[in-house]
C-alpha cells in the first residue's frame, strides 16, 4: 500500500508540474523498473483527457511532453550522483546494504535544488540506519515528516487477516514485517513511538 500510494503521488506529480525530473530508487535495480512500470500502468488507465502526450517510453523510464520524466535506478553510490531531480522516492530504505556510502553521494543532489524532495518508503529492517531516521523525525529531529500506515489501515486487512498470518510466522515477525516494530537485538521489540 505503501509503494502504491507512491506511485499514484508520482504520477500526479509529473502530471501536473512541468520540467520536473523524478528518480524512483530500490535496493534492486529489477524493483525500481517495476515501480516504475506501475506509474505507467497508472498512466496508461486515466482517462485521455488526463493524459499527457508521450515522448519517450522505455522499461524503467519515460518522459512527458510537459517536460517532466521518471527514471529508475538501483540504489548505488552513483545512482543518482551529478544529476538533478525534483523528486527523489526510495523504496524499501531499510534494506539498502552500504546506505551511508549511497546516502553520501545521494544527499548532494537532494540538497542541490530549493524544491527538492525525498520520499523514503521502507519496512522496517532491525534498528539500523532507517529506525534511525523514523525516530529522528518523529522526534523533530530532522526535517523528514514521518506518515505511518499501519496494517489495519489497508482496505481487506483486520483481525481474521492478522490470525491469519500468525499462522504462517512468528508474532515478533509479523510485528516488524505488518507492525511497524523494529526487531532489536537480543529478540526483543521496540516500539519505534516509544522513544523520544
Amino acid at each position: 500500500m505503501k509503494t502504491t500510494t507512491m506511485v499514484c503521488f508520482i504520477l500526479w506529480y509529473v502530471l501536473f508540474h512541468s520540467d520536473k525530473a523524478c528518480a524512483i530508487l530500490a535496493n534492486k535495480g529489477a524493483t525500481a523498473r517495476q515501480i516504475v512500470g506501475r506509474v505507467e500502468l497508472a498512466f496508461m488507465n486515466l482517462p485521455k483527457w488526463l493524459q499527457q502526450g508521450v515522448t519517450y517510453w522505455n522499461m524503467g523510464s519515460f518522459g512527458l511532453e510537459n517536460g517532466s520524466s521518471i527514471a529508475s535506478a538501483a540504489t548505488s553510490s552513483d545512482s543518482v550522483r551529478g544529476n538533478s531531480f525534483s523528486l527523489i522516492m526510495i523504496d524499501e530504505l531499510a534494506f539498502i546494504e552500504h546506505f551511508d556510502e549511497f546516502y553520501k553521494s545521494t544527499y548532494p543532489t537532494i540538497s542541490s535544488g530549493k524544491e527538492t524532495r525525498m520520499i523514503a518508503v521502507s519496512t522496517f529492517n532491525g534498528q539500523n540506519h532507517f529506525y534511525q531516521m523514523w525516530e529522528d523525525a518523529i522526534s523533530g529531529r530532522s526535517a523528514f515528516h514521518p506518515t505511518r500506515v499501519d496494517w489495519w489501515d489497508v482496505p481487506g486487512r483486520d483481525e481474521a487477516w492478522h490470525q491469519e498470518q500468525l499462522k504462517l510466522m512468528s508474532e515478533e515477525d509479523f510485528a516488524q514485517e505488518y507492525g511497524n516494530e523494529a526487531l532489536g537485538s537480543g529478540l526483543t521489540l521496540i516500539n519505534s513511538r516509544g522513544f523520544s
